[in-house]
């Protein structure tokens, strides 16, 4: 899938190592790393696919403004790279400009109607906005194009979710943990499930499986930090607090830059210091 959105912005050459490190460590996850390796010095020919790079794991870590700015520096120099269009639109949407993204998504969906990017991107509009039905279809077109495709799973559950569709969505995971029994991506949206039916200490147990299968999942460590905050009782359980400290930190220490998680992070920090004479 990498491989081949990078073709899309650009025909083939020898290709920098910055791009290389930037597309082994995207690979790897390692997000933080791919926006110091596209900042770096680069051909001009691999700058929009070291910008495209950048601007995926930008999103992946919760800088959307920052995302935002990277696709649209290759759409200055390939305007018609829907990968980029799609990336713009995700963007948008992070930063709640839903009539921005709508456009954005809009025109990428126009100009590649069987897109799953652009199919999964447009679905979650349409479901933040509302318009249940067509977000479902979507979802569902781009599901059946490539269900091994981690944003369209993950997309398709979301949507399911937001219509209260939990069997439907489940059957989505399902399928998905059978046919990729090793990938974190089962467990961590069966957690997320559960987490709305409110079976804390099982979406505990599952986000934990997601992150023995990848450590440095990032998303896995952010729901992890939140909920155990939220189960700490008001800073009371003790153990909850630690484990909470314990995953904001390594969010953070991974790249992570959600605004909301880093003033959530601050508050428990001062009680944690405060009452558990722990060190930050």
């Amino acid at each position: 899938m990498l491989l081949t959105l990078l073709i899309a912005l650009a025909p083939f050459q020898a290709r920098s190592s910055a791009l290389d490190q930037a597309t082994a460590a995207f690979q790897k996850g390692a997000y933080k790393e791919v926006v110091a390796f596209a900042q770096a010095q680069a051909s001009p020919a691999d700058a929009p696919r070291l910008a495209y790079l950048a601007g995926e794991a930008q999103l992946a870590l919760g800088a959307p403004q920052e995302a935002e700015a990277s696709f649209r520096a290759v759409l200055k120099e390939r305007p018609r790279a829907i990968p980029a269009q799609v990336g713009l639109g995700r963007a948008q949407l992070a930063q709640d400009k839903l009539a921005e993204a709508e456009t954005t998504l809009a025109a990428a969906l126009a100009a590649a109607p069987k897109d799953v990017g652009a199919l999964t991107a447009h679905g979650l509009l349409a479901s933040l906005l509302g318009r249940a039905e067509e977000a479902r279809k979507q979802l569902a077109l781009a599901y059946e194009l490539d269900a091994a495709n981690a944003l369209t799973v993950r997309g398709y559950v979301e949507v399911l979710l937001r219509a209260n569709d939990t069997l439907a969505a489940a059957d989505v995971i399902e399928r998905f943990e059978k046919a990729h029994p090793k990938h974190p991506l089962g467990p961590f949206l069966l957690a997320w499930t559960m987490e709305i039916d409110g079976e804390d200490e099982q979406a505990l147990e599952h986000y934990q499986l997601a992150l023995e299968r990848d450590a440095d999942f990032l998303d896995a460590h952010k729901n992890l930090a939140i909920l155990c905050h939220t189960l700490s009782n008001t800073y009371q359980v003790r153990e909850r607090v630690e484990l909470a400290y314990a995953h904001y930190e390594r969010y953070f220490e991974l790249g992570g830059k959600d605004a909301a998680l880093q003033a959530m992070f601050a508050d428990l920090v001062k009680f944690k210091d405060r009452i558990l004479g722990a060190e930050k």
